[in-house]
Formats: C-alpha cells, structure tokens, sequence
C-alpha cells in the first residue's frame, strides 16, 4: 500500500496518481487532510499498539490543523461549572489531547522504509533556514529584524537605498463580496515610507534588494535537483517578486543546471533540515548565487511543465521503489 496525505484540491497529488494508475498494481490511500479540519460526529478510533507497515507514504501536505475546540458540552461535565478559568483551563487541555491525537494519528499510524516527505515540517522557519544555508557556505541576502525606526534607516543606508520588506509566508485570501484576491507579496521599501513610520512600529523582517540577473527556483528529490532559470527582471511588475504575474507578458522561463560546487551544498542543507523534497528559490546577481528560501511542500508544477521535467513521473516512481 501506498499512503498520501495531502489535501484534496491539489492538483499535483492528482497527477502523481495518474501516473501510480499506470505504474503501480497496488491499493493507494490517500488521506485528504483539510477534512480534519471539520467537526465530524462519526466514530473515531485509533490502536496505538502497532502501526500499520506500507510500502512508501507521501506526506505531500500533512497539514492537519484541527479547529480549536471552543466550546465544551453541558452534557458532558457530571455538574455545572461557572467558573470560565477553570473552564478555559479544560478546553485548552482538551486542545492539547486533540493536537497529541492528530499528531500520533499523522506520524505514527503508518510505517514504511521509503518516505517522502516530512509529517513534521509542512513549514520551516525560513530565518533558522538562512542561518543554516550561510553556515554550508550558500550566500543569503543581508537579513534584520526590527521595530525601530532609527535602526531602519541605518540599514537603508547600509544598503544604499535599496531594501524591501520580508513575510514568513504569503498570505493569500479570496474577498467573495467584490469577487477580488487579497495577497501580501515582497515590497521594496522607499525612504519616504520610512519616514512616515512612528518611532517604534510592529517587528518587520527586511532585507536588502539584490540586484537579480534572473531567478531560479530549483526542486530537490531525493538528492537530485531540478532547475528552471525565470527572466523577471525585466518586468516591473515581477522584478521585485515574480508571483506577481503578469498574464499578457509571462517572464521566460528555461532550464537551467546550477554550479556543481552549489548543489553539493544544497544537498548538505537539505540533509541539515531533513528534508529529501522541497522547492529551493535562489537568485542569479553578477557574481554570485544568493539562496532566498525552501518550501518543503515543493511547488513545481510550472517548473515540469516548463522544462519538460516529467517530475510528477518521478515522484511516482520514487513511491513504487
């Protein structure tokens, strides 16, 4: 058996198993993980005395959040409790139980030798990421973390000028009453917006603005690396981060190998993270590779489908082993 835990609108769990269809004989469970999110009154039951051996799992999107339980039924305590401590002191801990479940449930049910993917890394902290890429000797961009206004601009400075600001993650939201995308991307950060701030503003990550030949978004399995080189910056509306896409001019995108030297260390910074797949993006200036972030998800449709990698095959094969 092969198991897949991922979500049920993704697109490239489809495609992988499209291609299982054809190279496997075998049963495939796929375990959409966004349905844990919602209540459900059916029984549930775990034994936690042996797991279940398989031959591979996939933990393509082990993103198992439950809903924080908020309320507690009357029923279900032997007397009434007034006190909303106390009552705030049990649901917590029933939060906690729950969390210990889904846990056990996500990384403990079943076994196998050949995995792909990590249960407990569907995010990774992308500052501790940096640290770790800069001590295998991958250059990062020039990174600070503050809430002061007077340190900003000394690193305005120190940058000459030229600095943008920095999310942990992209936030993505659909406004159904205006039928519009509310989305936090990469911005660069102008001298007259810093001199509007207040003295002391909430914490922001900035780094500086890299003067980009072309970017490169490069996909790990398994050791190898795939790459697709992306022309952006030629476009002012993806020179700064090329999610924001442009549909009547796409940037040009081709395949791409990366210096030897350079995958050697992506390869150490990914056993480092313990990680054996993930999207890696890096960006090509005039002298040097500067690694910005990985995404142990992997996004990498658009880079198969560009360079005719056939990764959503691989990926298959790699589960089948």
């Amino acid at each position: 058996m092969i198991v897949i835990y991922t979500e049920d609108n993704d697109i490239t769990t489809n495609l992988v198993m499209d291609w299982l269809s054809v190279l496997y004989g075998g049963e495939i469970k796929r375990i959409d993980t966004d349905y844990f999110k919602k209540p459900k009154q059916e029984d549930f039951f775990l034994d936690i005395s042996k797991s279940i051996n398989v031959k591979s799992i996939w933990y393509r999107r082990p993103n198992r959040r439950a809903i924080p339980i908020r309320t507690i039924q009357a029923s279900l305590f032997s007397e009434k409790i007034d006190n909303q401590d106390l009552l705030s002191r049990l649901m917590n801990s029933a939060n906690k139980e729950v969390d210990n479940i889904n846990l056990y449930d996500l990384t403990s049910k079943y076994e196998s030798e050949n995995i792909l993917g990590n249960a407990l890394k569907y995010e990774v902290n992308k500052f501790e990421v940096l640290r770790i890429a800069n001590s295998v000797g991958i250059d990062i961009p020039k990174s600070i973390f503050t809430n002061s206004k007077a340190r900003l601009i000394d690193f305005y400075n120190e940058c000459s000028g030229d600095i943008i600001s920095k999310l942990h993650d992209m936030l993505l939201c659909d406004i159904k009453d205006i039928h519009s995308t509310y989305a936090t991307y990469t911005e660069k950060i102008e001298l007259s917006f810093i001199n509007d701030l207040p003295e002391h503003f909430f914490i922001g990550h900035f780094q500086e603005k890299l003067e980009k030949v072309y970017e490169i978004r490069s996909f790990y399995l398994d050791g190898e690396i795939f790459s697709m080189a992306m022309f952006s910056q030629k476009n002012e509306r993806t020179s700064v981060d090329f999610r924001r896409y442009d549909r009547n001019s796409m940037n040009r995108r081709v395949p791409y190998k990366l210096p030897s030297v350079l995958e050697d260390r992506i390869r150490l910074l990914m056993q480092k993270l313990d990680l054996n797949c993930g999207s890696l993006d890096i960006v090509k200036t005039k002298n040097n590779y500067v690694f910005l972030e990985v995404n142990p998800v992997g996004q990498f449709g658009f880079v198969t489908g560009a360079c005719n990698y056939n990764l959503h095959k691989k990926i298959a094969e790699y589960l089948i082993k």
